[in-house]
């Protein structure tokens, strides 16, 4: 199976485009320019299609909207929040791991030594552990600012499921 390819890329500093000290007076009196809210699904659907991740259709339940990624041997989700008409201001890579070994003492355990990704248990027949990474959008800054927040869940999803105790069908 083909992995997603990321390049790295190195992001603007963000702190040098909006300190006021750089602005100058002028920007006081000049009106907003109207800017997109970030991201829409079918634009980072899209990217990702790009980089080898086969992307499902984007679908919409309980007023969630998301689409499925398989790349690697793993299924996972990107749900989008903060949702407008020009694109959503958040996106959460989101991965549910099911089987026996998925305790709740191997979640908290990673949650107490890894950085980065969120992870809960839920106790059910067939025990799951869901891991989660959440990213505030930038407007205008397009798609490129998954970069680097894609590169770390692709790095950090197979330890997560192997830490369950998942292994991939073959």
């Amino acid at each position: 199976m083909r992995r997603l390819a990321i390049a790295a890329a190195p992001l603007a500093a963000l702190a040098l485009a909006v300190s006021p000290l750089t602005a100058g007076g002028a920007l006081a009196q000049t009106a907003a320019a109207t800017a997109s809210r970030g991201l829409t699904p079918a634009e980072v659907g899209t990217w990702i299609t790009g980089l080898g991740g086969r992307v499902g259709p984007v679908q919409t339940e309980n007023g969630l909207t998301f689409f499925t990624v398989t790349n690697a041997g793993l299924t996972w989700a990107v749900f989008f929040y903060g949702c407008e008409a020009s694109g959503c201001g958040e996106v959460q890579f989101s991965a549910v791991v099911p089987g026996a070994g998925a305790t709740l003492d191997k979640v908290n355990a990673w949650n107490r030594d890894n950085r980065y990704l969120k992870a809960f248990h839920t106790a059910a027949q067939t025990p799951t552990a869901t891991v989660q990474y959440d990213i505030v959008v930038l407007s205008g800054e397009g798609v490129a600012q998954l970069a680097d927040p894609l590169t770390v869940w692709l790095q950090l999803l197979p330890k997560f499921a192997t830490g369950m105790g998942y292994v991939p069908p073959q």
